[in-house]
């Protein structure tokens, strides 16, 4: 008999990333003597699904990416809340993005933060009440890493995501009130003139700067920090996205507002999440820009690892600190004027290696053992069990709760 049971939790997204994901985690959790049930909220009759498990016995604990599930209501308020059974929700963006998943509220509710920039606002910005720590989400290990040999694989260079025109979503700012324009205006500068401070603390700034106080109106600032994100996400995608066009690599995702029919580049269009993996295993640089942080790496970073690929990304100093160590690592200042000659830079390096396929291979193993250890789901599990555990332990200390 299994150790724990659970509830897993998925909703819409992209590709079916998260759902994909979220199927990785709960095959891998039977390792654990985890029995996982996923439910998806698209899916019709969800709810007599949930209802129906329920009735089977109390899970151990429920989990989902962005925390889908963790505000399901009775009239008596929080579901998980009512029945005492702990949910942790897996949060890979940060909370201005879709500030209702991270608002549920109340004991046994854990957000895991993939990076620290993200932790950080939910506490100190929107003056979270859960617990809240930072761990990365654990990428599940690629099957066809070892299939193809990294000097043989047909795909040099690809790119993985679908862009957004900044001129189309700057062209939107006319409408915004002037206060607030100002607040994005100066915002998205800073940002792009070399981003030293988180997003959030950059709308802060100019706020102060305007000595506007916001106070707990949190829905000014908090869709002040999403223009601007959307709007400096948009353009560094779309400064790699050149890049490789420049260099004739490949690019899968929606691209609408760039010229492809004359573009050296080969544009693929959307691929499910099920067929990524696949995908990298044929790659052998992947490309990648950083969701507008300064610290962690991107599950594009984590999936290039485990896919004895190389990564090109954007750069920081923390995130080339921590990740430098790395070989198959390589990154370049996308804020910078000399962006395309750092991107030819890095590129000539790792094609000057590949004129050594033995040592380069030994080196790309290496790095996958490594970030097996490091990124994969086995050390991600064990600590997100580890949250039960400190659950348990909260609810046996009411002894030592104060009310002021």
């Amino acid at each position: 008999m299994p150790q724990f049971s659970a509830i897993a939790f998925v909703g819409q997204n992209a590709n079916g990333i998260l759902a994909w994901w979220t199927k990785s985690i709960a095959d891998r959790m039977a390792m654990y003597d985890v029995s996982v049930q996923i439910i998806d909220l698209l899916q019709e009759g969800w709810a007599a699904r949930l209802d129906a498990r329920l009735k089977q016995g109390r899970p151990d604990f429920c989990f989902s990416h962005q925390g889908i599930g963790m505000n399901l209501a009775l009239e008596s308020g929080n579901l998980w809340t009512s029945l005492k059974i702990p949910f942790i929700g897996i949060m890979g963006d940060a909370p201005y993005q879709a500030p209702y998943l991270h608002s549920a509220s109340g004991p046994g509710k854990f957000f895991l933060y993939g990076v620290k920039e993200f932790a950080d606002f939910y506490a100190h910005f929107m003056r979270g009440e859960n617990v809240a720590t930072v761990l990365l989400p654990g990428y599940p290990s690629n099957p066809h890493a070892s299939a193809t040999p990294w000097h043989k694989r047909d795909l040099e260079l690809v790119f993985v995501k679908t862009g957004a025109d900044p001129q189309t979503i700057r062209a939107g700012w006319a409408k915004l009130p002037r206060p607030i324009r100002d607040v994005v205006e100066q915002a998205t500068q800073t940002a792009l003139a070399g981003q030293k401070d988180t997003i959030g603390q950059i709308v802060a700034d100019a706020f102060a700067e305007r000595q506007f106080y916001f106070g707990n109106r949190l829905a000014l600032f908090m869709r002040s920090c999403w223009l601007v994100d959307s709007y400096v996400r948009a353009v560094r995608a779309d400064r790699m996205a050149r890049q490789i066009m420049r260099h004739g690599g490949h690019i899968f995702g929606k691209w609408p507002h760039l010229e492809q029919a004359n573009s050296r580049a080969v544009f693929h269009g959307p691929i499910a999440a099920h067929e990524l993996n696949k995908l990298y295993g044929r790659s052998r640089i992947l490309a990648n820009t950083a969701p507008c942080t300064l610290t962690g790496a991107h599950d594009r970073i984590m999936a290039s690892f485990l896919s004895k690929a190389f990564t090109l990304t954007d750069s920081s100093q923390a995130r080339d600190e921590s990740l430098g160590i790395y070989p198959s690592y390589k990154s370049a200042p996308i804020d910078d004027p000399e962006f395309p000659d750092a991107v030819d830079l890095r590129l000539a390096e790792i094609r000057q290696m590949a004129k050594d396929p033995a040592g380069t291979q030994m080196m790309l193993d290496n790095v996958y053992a490594k970030a097996e250890e490091r990124f994969g789901l086995d050390q991600f599990i064990t600590k997100m069990l580890e949250l039960i555990l400190l659950n348990a332990f909260e609810a046996d200390s009411t002894f030592y709760e104060f009310n002021a």
